[in-house]
């Protein structure tokens, strides 16, 4: 197996090697700048002003802009790996689906490190972590793994290639093994379960929490937000490092950082319509992997994708309407604005009558 970063070295014990894998920091860049994403209660946010702050009611996309990876041990110039993450915006117990945001069966690495650029389409990937049409307020909660997989056959590649219809967003794993059915027969899935139990990780799963208009936690604002694998944040900051235009980061002399594996994800207020099912892919991976049907998985996931879109909408309702008594206050208000902009095409025109009245009760509508 193959260890988390640094230079070639004697493997050591399992519990120094969990030591390492356990540190991580997640940092806001502000102009380049490194900070903690932590915010006092009244402090003024301070954010790139490229960027369009975060707002109820806006748009809000998520998204991964660059990847340093570090292999000690590395017995060859090329390595299959996969970048996968789990998302989280409800306030519940349960995982998330694992959606695979990057996948190449031959990548290079040069002196036991490679990175990530551009998720071109010449391998699987796309950047995307998370998108919504209005931002209600939901904190966004992730998990990103990075794996070096064990498997050197293109497993995903033969199953990924036949997906055209999602190809436009991440895949999400839950719909391997069947496709896999659907596709090879058992030969195929045997190799798949085979990736599916890998176990060498390169970051084996850094979690950022983060929430909007909450005081002493890691705040959801726009901007980018740097993630490093084995060290604090006083290791990063106090050792002068930034985040250039090229989203590396670097000391002082300009020297990159290639210690340990990282990367930068990116966060802004725009408009993405071809994001739109993201979240509705989501669900249809969640509920199936708690189905056991080999076959028919074209016609699940529309039926799933429409059912969610369907139940999203009702749900948003009941929720709005929970709200009309406190509709004198501001904040309630945008936020009840909010959801009714994240309603779908034809829920909004039939429900925007009754939106209208319960708003004209309100001044200043």
């Amino acid at each position: 197996m193959k260890r988390l970063v640094g230079n070639r070295r004697k493997k050591k014990s399992g519990t120094e090697n969990s030591s390492l894998f356990a540190k991580s920091t997640s940092l806001l860049s502000v102009n380049g700048k490194l900070r903690s994403p932590y915010y006092e209660p009244g402090e003024q946010e301070v954010r790139n002003q490229a960027y369009i702050p975060v707002e109820i009611g806006k748009p809000l996309v998520v998204r991964y802009l660059y990847f340093f990876l570090k292999l000690d041990n590395a017995n060859s110039k090329h390595q299959e790996i996969m970048v996968s993450t789990f998302v989280k915006t409800e306030e519940e117990k349960k995982a998330a689906a694992e959606s695979i945001n990057f996948y190449d069966p031959k990548m290079k690495f040069n002196n036991g490190s490679a990175d990530v650029v551009n998720f071109g389409a010449d391998v699987y990937g796309h950047e995307l972590i998370y998108y919504t049409k209005s931002y209600i307020g939901e904190p966004i909660k992730l998990t990103s793994k990075i794996m070096e997989l064990d498997n050197p056959e293109k497993t995903i590649s033969q199953i990924t290639s036949g997906i055209e219809r999602i190809g436009d967003l991440p895949f999400f794993a839950e719909y391997l093994p069947y496709v896999a059915i659907a596709k090879s027969g058992l030969d195929l899935l045997g190799r798949l379960f085979k990736i599916l139990d890998r176990d060498d990780p390169i970051v084996p799963g850094l979690r950022l929490d983060l929430f909007f208009n909450r005081p002493h936690v890691a705040r959801l604002q726009s901007g980018r937000v740097v993630c490093v694998q084995g060290k604090t944040d006083d290791e990063i900051i106090n050792a002068g490092y930034s985040l250039n235009k090229k989203n590396r980061l670097v000391d002082e002399n300009g020297k990159e950082y290639r210690e340990t594996a990282y990367f930068v994800m990116q966060v802004n207020s725009e408009n993405q319509p071809a994001y739109e099912d993201f979240e509705y892919y989501q669900n249809a991976a969640e509920l199936l992997s708690l189905t056991n049907r080999p076959d028919g998985l074209g016609d699940f996931i529309d039926t799933a994708v429409e059912g969610f879109k369907t139940y999203a909408d009702i749900t948003t309702i009941s929720d709005m309407e929970d709200l009309q008594d406190n509709l004198d206050e501001p904040d309630v208000k945008k936020r009840f604005k909010a959801m009714f902009k994240g309603l779908s095409g034809d829920v909004k025109s039939l429900y925007r009558k009754k939106y209208k009245e319960i708003l004209s009760a309100y001044e200043d509508v």
